[in-house]
Order: C-alpha cells, then sequence, then structure tokens
C-alpha cells in the first residue's frame, strides 16, 4: 500500500492509550466545582440491538444528537456524513438518491434496482431499495448512529461499508408538549417543521411531526422562460402511537413522504477545454458553455422529479423473566422518477428518464438475554421480500445544435441521431436470515464477542425488454413514442440463488472504568445484483456477492473525570468482487472488480474545554487501493478506489457566548475537509475532486424560559465550488460528467417550543 503503513498508526494508538490512561490518573475531582468538575453527557446508542453506553460498545460509532442535527441545519440523509470521519457522500444522481461509503466501501451502480454498501435503517427498518432510501427525509430526529465497518451479524447483506441508523422521536408520555420551527433563506428557502406529542392515557402516547421545505433552486437557467434547476419542495409526516405496560411496550409508526422538485444540478463540461479535439462541442454538436459560471447553465429541460415514500412499522417488546422478545414488522412502498438533462445545454443532445417503484415487506423477530452471569445473547430470525418494477429511457441527439440553432434529426436514418432507447423489466428479491450476537465475560475485564450469521438470497427478473424509437415523440407523455424496433432483449429472464454465512470474533478488555481496547475479526457481504440499466444483450449481467474480511483494533476512553471523550481505531479489509457500474463506448456494463485492500485509522475527539465551550473533532486516513483489477485491456491495479480521499477531518465548536436569566446566546461552526479523491476506477484526474473545505456557521439566541430560538446561520461560507460525482461521457460526447455541490446558502429561523 503507498500512503502509509499500519505500523505507525498502531505507534500512534499505542500513544493514545497512553495519553488516556495518564490523563485519567492526573486529573483529579474538584470537590469546588472548578471547569475540571464540568463532564459531558452520556450518549446511548442501540447499535447492538440493546441500550447501551457509546463508550461500552467494542464498535467503532458516530452518533449525532437532536441538537448537534438541528444545528448543522441537516435536510435530508445525504447530510450526515459531514461530522464523521471516513464517511463519504458520493451523489450519484445528485440530491436524488442516497449513496452513503464508509472506509472507501461504497457504491457506483446507481440503477433503480439496486441496492448500497451501507445499509440505511430508519427504526430498525432496512430502506434497501433506490425508491425507498431516496425517499427519507431527516425531521425531527432523536439521534443518526454511523456504525463503520462490515456488520455482519445483526445487520446482515449489504453493510459491507457499515450501517446508518437514523432514530426518530419517540412520544413522551410527559403530558402535552411540541414545538414549531419556520424558517426563510435565500434562493427564495422557505421551511416549517414541527412536532405536537400528547399522552393519551397513563400507558398510552402520541406523537405528529411534520415538515415542509422549497426553494427556487441555486442553479441559474440563463434560458429565458426556463426554471432554474436544484430546486426542493418537499413535505413529509410521521404519526406515532406507543403503548408502555409492565412487560409489554411497543410503537406503532405511520410516516409519508412527497418531493415535487427540479432535477439537482449537473454540469456537462467539453473534454480537455476543446483544446485536444479543435473545440467540436459537447456530442460533437458545436455547444460549449463558454462563458457560463460554475452555478449557471442553459438547460432546455428543467422537470420536476417526483419521490413518494409511504410506510408502516410497528415495534414489540414483551419481557418475561431473563428475556425480552422483539418484533418488528414493516411495509414500505417509494416510488422514484428522475428526469434528466444530462447535457445542460438549450439542446436535445443527451436527455433520460429513471423510474422505479419498490414495494417491501420486512420482519425481524428476536430474543435477547439479560442473564446476570458471564453469559448473554441475542438470537433472530429475519425475513425481507420486495418487488421493484423499473424502467430507463435515454434520447440521444433528439436534435442538435450548430451553436446557433437546434436542427431535426431522423432515428431510422442513422440509428443514433434522434433516437430513444428505453427498457423495462420486473424484479423480486427475497432475504431469509438466521442470527446468533453472543458475549461472554471472560473474567469481571475481558469479554468475547462471538456472532453468526447465515442469509438465503433470491434475485428474480423477469420481463427485461428494450426497445427503440423516435425520441422526439417521446417528450412529457408517460408512455414512449412509436417504437420502432427491438434492441435485443425481449421478455429476459433470469434468476440468482445465494447462500453466505458472516460473522464476527472480538475481544475487549475494560483496562479501568474509563478505557476499553477491543480487537475483533468480522465478515460482511454484498449482495448479488443485475444491471438495471442493459439495453443490448451483452449489457444484460449480473455480478457476484461482494465480500469483505476486516482486521480492527480501537480504544475507548473517558478523560478528566467525564470532561473528555477520546476514541480510535484501526482497520485493515481484504475486500473481494466489489460490484461497479462503468460506461464504455456507449454501453454499461455492471462489473465486478477483482481484489482490493483497505486500511486506515479514524481518532474522535469530545470536550468540555471549558465551561463555556465544546468541541467535537475527528481526522480519517485511508488507503484503498486495487491489488487485482483489470477492465478492456488495462491494468487497474494500484488504483485508488472510488470515493476514498485519503485524509478527511471534521470539527466541531459550540460557544456559550452569554448566559443569564432570560437570554442564552450560542455561537456553533461546524466544518469538513476532504482531501483529493477520484469517482470511478480509472484515476482520470479531469474528473477528480480536489481537496477542498466546507465551513458552516450558525448563531442561536434563546430567550427566557427557552421556549423561545432564533437562529442565523450560513453554510458552505466561503462558497467553495465543488463536485459530488463524476462520469467519463469522452467517447460519446466528448464530456466530463459532473454533479455540482450547493453553494453558499443562509438564512434564519424561528423555534417556538411549549
Amino acid at each position: 500500500m503507498r500512503s502509509f503503513k499500519l505500523n505507525p498508526i498502531l505507534l500512534s494508538l499505542a500513544a493514545s492509550i497512553s495519553f488516556s490512561a495518564f490523563s485519567s490518573e492526573a486529573t483529579a475531582p474538584d470537590s469546588q466545582g472548578s471547569e475540571s468538575s464540568l463532564k459531558l453527557e452520556q450518549i446511548v446508542v442501540t447499535a447492538q440491538k440493546k441500550v447501551e453506553d457509546i463508550q461500552s460498545v467494542p464498535v467503532s460509532i458516530v452518533a449525532l444528537g437532536a441538537d448537534k442535527l438541528g444545528n448543522m441545519k441537516m435536510r435530508n440523509s445525504q447530510e450526515i456524513v459531514s461530522q464523521a470521519p471516513n464517511v463519504q457522500m458520493l451523489g450519484s444522481n445528485g440530491d436524488a438518491q442516497l449513496v452513503l461509503g464508509m472506509r472507501g466501501v461504497t457504491q457506483s451502480d446507481y440503477s433503480p434496482n439496486g441496492s448500497g454498501a451501507v445499509a440505511l435503517y430508519v427504526d430498525e427498518v432496512y430502506m434497501g431499495a433506490t425508491p425507498l432510501a431516496s425517499g427519507v427525509q431527516l425531521f425531527d430526529i432523536d439521534r443518526v448512529e454511523m456504525l463503520l465497518g462490515p456488520q455482519g451479524t445483526l445487520y446482515g447483506k449489504n453493510t459491507t461499508g457499515g450501517a446508518a441508523n437514523i432514530m426518530t422521536t419517540r412520544p413522551q408520555m410527559l403530558g402535552t408538549s411540541g414545538y414549531l420551527d419556520v424558517g426563510v433563506g435565500n434562493f427564495g428557502y422557505k421551511t416549517v417543521s414541527g412536532a405536537f406529542d400528547t399522552e393519551l392515557a397513563d400507558n398510552w402516547g402520541a406523537r405528529l411531526a411534520f415538515t415542509s421545505s422549497e426553494n427556487d433552486g441555486f442553479v441559474e437557467n440563463k434560458l429565458a422562460n426556463v426554471e432554474n434547476p436544484s430546486q426542493i419542495d418537499e413535505q413529509a409526516m410521521r404519526f406515532s402511537l406507543m403503548y408502555e405496560g409492565d412487560n409489554l411496550n411497543g410503537i406503532l409508526r405511520v410516516h409519508k413522504s412527497r418531493s415535487r422538485a427540479n432535477h439537482s444540478s449537473i454540469l456537462l463540461i467539453e473534454a480537455d477545454g476543446g483544446g485536444e479535439n479543435g473545440g467540436v462541442g459537447l456530442g460533437y454538436t458545436g455547444y460549449a458553455r463558454e462563458d457560463l459560471g460554475f452555478h449557471e447553465t442553459e438547460s432546455n429541460r428543467v422537470e420536476e422529479k417526483e419521490f413518494d415514500l409511504t410506510g408502516v412499522n410497528l415495534t414489540l417488546n414483551y419481557t418475561v423473566e431473563d428475556y425480552t422478545l422483539t418484533s418488528i414488522t414493516s411495509f414500505d412502498s417509494g416510488e422514484y422518477f428522475v428526469p434528466e438533462d444530462a447535457d445542460g445545454s438549450p439542446f436535445k443532445l443527451l436527455e433520460d428518464d429513471f423510474f422505479a417503484e419498490t414495494d417491501q415487506f420486512t420482519q425481524d423477530i428476536r430474543v435477547s438475554s439479560s442473564y446476570g452471569g458471564a453469559f448473554n445473547f441475542i438470537a433472530g430470525l429475519f425475513y425481507s421480500s420486495d418487488s421493484t418494477d423499473g424502467a430507463t429511457r435515454y434520447r440521444w441527439l433528439a436534435d442538435y445544435g450548430d451553436g446557433i440553432m437546434a436542427l431535426s434529426n431522423n432515428c431510422e436514418d442513422t440509428f443514433f441521431y434522434g433516437c430513444y432507447y428505453a427498457n423495462s423489466y420486473e424484479q423480486s428479491r427475497s432475504t431469509k436470515a438466521i442470527y446468533l450476537h453472543s458475549t461472554f465475560d471472560v473474567t469481571k475485564a475481558v469479554s468475547l464477542t462471538f456472532g453468526l450469521r447465515h442469509t438465503r438470497d433470491t434475485i428474480e427478473i423477469d420481463n427485461y425488454s428494450s426497445w427503440y424509437g423516435e425520441a422526439e415523440n417521446s417528450y412529457y407523455q408517460e408512455s414512449d413514442g412509436p417504437i420502432l424496433g427491438s434492441l435485443g432483449l425481449d421478455n429476459e429472464s433470469d434468476e440468482i440463488d445465494d447462500a453466505n454465512t458472516s460473522g464476527k470474533l472480538g475481544v475487549d478488555w475494560k483496562i479501568a472504568d474509563n478505557l476499553l481496547v477491543y480487537g475483533a475479526y468480522s465478515t460482511g457481504y454484498r449482495g448479488s445484483a443485475f444491471n438495471g440499466f442493459a439495453f443490448a444483450p451483452e449489457e444484460f449481467t449480473s455480478v457476484e456477492p461482494e465480500e469483505l474480511s476486516a482486521w480492527e483494533f480501537g480504544f475507548k476512553s473517558t478523560l478528566q473525570n467525564g470532561r473528555t471523550r477520546l476514541n480510535g481505531a484501526v482497520f485493515h479489509y481484504n475486500y473481494e468482487n466489489q460490484q461497479f457500474l462503468i460506461f464504455d463506448a456507449g454501453l454499461q456494463y455492471l462489473l465486478n472488480a477483482g481484489e482490493s485492500e483497505i486500511q486506515g485509522a479514524e481518532l474522535q475527539l469530545t470536550t468540555q474545554a471549558t465551561n463555556k465551550l465544546t468541541i467535537n473533532a475527528g481526522v480519517g486516513l485511508l488507503d484503498a487501493e486495487y491489488v487485482s483489477m483489470r477492465y478492456a485491456g488495462v491494468d487497474l491495479s494500484g488504483n485508488t478506489l472510488p470515493s476514498s480521499p485519503e485524509v478527511n477531518v471534521n470539527l466541531m465548536l459550540d460557544y456559550d457566548l452569554w448566559e443569564s436569566d432570560n437570554l442564552w446566546v450560542q455561537l456553533h461552526y461546524d466544518g469538513s475537509y476532504i482531501s483529493k479523491q477520484y469517482f470511478e476506477p480509472f484515476n482520470d484526474d479531469r474528473l477528480a475532486q480536489p481537496a477542498y473545505s466546507i465551513h458552516n456557521a450558525r448563531v442561536n439566541v434563546t430567550f427566557g424560559d427557552e421556549s423561545h430560538k432564533v437562529g442565523l446561520y450560513v453554510k458552505n461560507l466561503t462558497d467553495k465550488e465543488y463536485v459530488t460525482y463524476s462520469v467519463d461521457l469522452v467517447a460519446d460526447w466528448n464530456g466530463l460528467f459532473f454533479f455540482r455541490g450547493a453553494p453558499r446558502t443562509y438564512g434564519i429561523d424561528y423555534k417556538y417550543t411549549f
């Protein structure tokens, strides 16, 4: 591995542990109430399917509570990564699709029928399929937990990278309470959210939460009478009904979200600035962006993307003696439509539509022990099934410009100019699993962890067809224009059956009450998949499961009598069969990479530096490269994996500027640094995102009894221009394709709590 070796990391880890032990001894309790007696609040997580202090869990976890999420003004699940070391967000469809990466394990396949390598859970319900994950909105959240590393035992498949848990706020069972939060900002931003919570009876409580946001778009469209891209217009609600009895408790949640917003910000630029090919323009049509700024466009097609997500889930816990039986049942339905002007030009050069509708049912039933002795366990059965109807339409050169005007094209004359290419299919998946997670206390200080999960997967794809027709007749209608012929796929069907056994073996040693060290070997896998972007017979491919084995060593320390937390970890992965999507001469192939190695480290610090200042900081180091990887006769061994920056740093500061009986003024800052990263396996510098930093700030003013709070905020303070995804479209379109990041935004909000 070329960037760094584990030896110096292990030395730094040892030094950190030594510092932890020294600091805990050197800081004595202060009975006079000075700053040395300050303590951080306890962080409680459910990462191991039970309530635990985060410092006692031998897993690398990043947890963000409601206060931190509010200060960072997070709107959707893509934004949760900014304060987590070695966690990346890959915007492979802009704001339209969540793609998380952890420690270099990510997803390049953005087809509607696929699932990512980092599992997303909302209230312990898996939201894997694209139409489901894309509809998740962050509102009325209690906390977000990010578990780094493979989670093959308790979470199962599609966790080669890790898992993200979004836990919503439960009914409080404390009379009647709630809040209303309204705000405005630049680019016409308007938002309102709130919750109403009430105790219905001695054992019953209910909570209704909602959110609504809209803006005018942050990319300026220079075409007359055409709206700006990157608008948002979304609403969501959630109703929760909870019962708490002596032995039985349960919560029923019903949720619905809706988004009708213009598609995210696409940037297609002429390759090499036109210098190496005579300036022939995008798609060899003569058109180039010329004098347009980074956040400007001349897009002729700005249509609404549509996401709808509806679901219901029921969680029941029944306790008898030393056992708790838990049942989690869910049904979710998501619809997904993304119209895309991929050329970002005033002409119909390359314009796409992506459709999908998914229905999912899941059932998790488990039993947990609470023995007073050395041994305890969690054992369970899991079942899920989902069905997806998917379709994709590409339009190529429905017209093309000579730089002055559009020219009509006839598909049958060229089989290229003026054609649309479409596919459709039906996919069904089912997963059955049995799992065991157990711990055994060898001594009071040393514990062993053993976990095992066996999974059987079935994927069936039916009625896979592809065809072509006149592109000009396929706009603004639900069905295609006249079909001129088949592309070679006619009601094709196929099936994949997989079985996998994943597990974990670990040991943790509680050296002192304030210091835990741990080591573990674990495995994870990502299930097989079909290419949802196949049009020609040679594209109709499937991929084998990804498999990952991981060594991890870490520590968790609480210093200065509870005033500081310092946690760290080092890891080494062997990664086989990474799934990736690649473009080649107008075709898209879903393939498996050979073998990769990933190693790195994380360090997280939280400290109550003074009675006014709280600091959260993290650093992630990563070295992720292909060991064995060839494509089209090119040896890519030694190249860096996509979305694997060598260094990323996060920092959060909260400073109480003023506090009295009637007024509290708090200053908040959060920022992140990400070193250079690639988004594709060829490591083309033209498609790379250089190192960059994002800075955000906020001022909170709280009045009276803390029922009124006004906040002023700015995000991307320096107005940094950056991209979140890229694709090589040089061969067919003489273009480099990017998704832009958001520019500087700012605003004011007011929150009333009752």
